[in-house]
This record gives structure tokens, C-alpha cells and sequence, in this order.
């Protein structure tokens, strides 16, 4: 009976164990399940920027334009780049990333010459990766905005804006954060 008794105890003390790590299991995988639902959440919340583009804008020259223009010669500026970003007819969102030349030792013909065609220029397809990389690069550049300081006559100039001026942000300085910013943001997206 003693034995009866004992194995009894052995039984009833196996299942603490046994009920101890099957709940801690299951805490663990609703945790993880829980988190990863909250990154889905937070990932969707860093391109929603794409879903205030009405779906009626499309044709109508609603777009976002991402310009940066360096200082290779100065105070009389240097090359540009930017990035137009359309809603086309298919209803999904392309940028076309330009660069355009410039010449320090032929400042009368590039500067403010705005009909000068680019030297490289390639249409992309965004997905939810580089729409998240534009956002990040948006807020990268308004935080950059906060601590911007004059540069005098020879900065980098960096903007963001939508077609109807609605959205701008402009930085004119001489930060490398923002050219490292820029090149990031190129890089995610001409990969």
C-alpha cells in the first residue's frame, strides 16, 4: 500500500514538471505570435504614407518628387538627382530615379539649366520594402531638418515634395548625414 502510495506522489509530482513547461511553451508561442503580429502592424504603418495617394489621382501628375542636389562646385551648386514617385494605371506605385549632369567648367550652360537631360534614369516597381525605405529616408530627412544649420552659399539641398506642395521638406546644409542618407535610400532602392 505504501508503494501504491508513493508511486501515486512520483505520478502527481511528474505532471507539475510536465504542466510547468507545456504552460511556458504555450507562453512563449503566443508571445512570439503576439510580436510578430505587432511587426506586421508597425511594417504597415510605415507605408500607410502610400495609401493617402488616391487611387483617382492617377493621371492627374499626383506624385511625390525626392530631389537632392550636391555642391561639387561650390556656390554654384553641382549635380542632381531625384526620384519621381507615380501611381500609374495599374494602380501600383513606380519611381523613376534620375541623375542629371553638371560641369564645374561650364557653369553658363549647367546652371539653372533645367532642360538638360539626365545621364542615367531607371524606372522601379515599389514594393512594401521600398516604400518602407522612402518613409524611413522621409523621417531621416525631418529629423535632419530639426538640427539643420545655413551652410552660406555652398551646401547640399534635399527635398521631399508631393505634387500640390502639400507635403514639403527642404534641408540645405553641409551635413554628410544627409548625403549618407540619400545614398542609403538609393541604394534600398536601385539594388
Amino acid at each position: 500500500m505504501e508503494t501504491t502510495h508513493f508511486s501515486h506522489l512520483i505520478k502527481k509530482s511528474m505532471r507539475l514538471p510536465f504542466l510547468l513547461i507545456t504552460s511556458l511553451f504555450t507562453t512563449m508561442m503566443l508571445a512570439a505570435c503576439s510580436q510578430q503580429q505587432e511587426k506586421k502592424e508597425d511594417d504597415r504603418k510605415n507605408i500607410v504614407f502610400f495609401d493617402s495617394i488616391e487611387p483617382s489621382a492617377i493621371n492627374q501628375g499626383n506624385n511625390l518628387k525626392i530631389e537632392a542636389r550636391f555642391s561639387e562646385c561650390g556656390e554654384w551648386g553641382g549635380h542632381k538627382e531625384d526620384i519621381i514617385i507615380t501611381l500609374k494605371e495599374d494602380k501600383r506605385f513606380y519611381a523613376t530615379y534620375k541623375i542629371f549632369p553638371f560641369n564645374c567648367d561650364s557653369l553658363d550652360y549647367y546652371y539653372a539649366n533645367e532642360k538638360i537631360a539626365p545621364v542615367f534614369t531607371k524606372t522601379i516597381l515599389l514594393n512594401d520594402t521600398s516604400k518602407k525605405s522612402i518613409i524611413n529616408y522621409i523621417q531621416r530627412l525631418m529629423e535632419s531638418k530639426i538640427t539643420e544649420k545655413f551652410p552660406g552659399h555652398a551646401g547640399n539641398f534635399f527635398s521631399v515634395v508631393n505634387s500640390d506642395s502639400t507635403f514639403f521638406i527642404q534641408v540645405y546644409d553641409r551635413k554628410e548625414f544627409d548625403i549618407k542618407s540619400f545614398k542609403q535610400l538609393i541604394t534600398e532602392l536601385i539594388k
